[in-house]
């Protein structure tokens, strides 16, 4: 066993998870439809909508061990946000809600295997994640006020 492997607390992914839950749908659901329609900066293309449905997806994929060939690929993302775009943003964010509460325990279990799921959505990193990222774009002085700072993440 290495010291990585002995070191891994298989409930850290749950609670920060957790935490972003906790901190991102209140704001979510306070925001006006508009909001979600803004771009985001670190994920040219993409609106605050469709990183909240790509977040919500990979989550439910996880809560409902939906792991086909070629899951989490661009192309798969790409499926993902598209089978949302009809629904409402407050749906989004209910399915992203219900993902951030179900994925921990899932994902606990998982061996480290599926960690990077929690990291993406819930906990900074390079690239920017969907809670810090949708918050820099819909005003908030930092993607985690205060808490981090996501270098991938800039104000406008």
């Amino acid at each position: 066993m290495t010291h990585a492997e002995e070191a891994r607390d298989p409930d850290l992914p749950g609670r920060l998870l957790a935490v972003e839950r906790d901190a991102l749908i209140p704001l979510l659901r306070s925001r006006a439809d508009a909001d979600f329609a803004l771009p985001t900066v670190a994920c040219p293309g993409w609106t605050v909508r469709d990183v909240l449905a790509h977040c919500s997806a990979a989550l439910m994929r996880v809560v409902e061990s939906r792991f086909e060939k070629g899951v989490f690929s661009p192309e798969s993302n790409d499926r993902d946000v598209a089978e949302r775009a009809e629904w409402t943003n407050a749906r989004v964010v209910d399915e992203l809600e219900r993902g951030m509460t179900e994925a921990g325990p899932v994902i606990a279990k998982a061996d480290g295997v599926l960690d990077m799921i929690a990291l993406g959505v819930g906990a900074p990193r390079p690239q920017g994640s969907g809670g810090g990222c949708t918050r820099v774009t819909c005003g908030t002085s930092s993607g985690y006020r205060g808490r981090t700072r996501e270098p991938g993440c800039r104000t406008r």
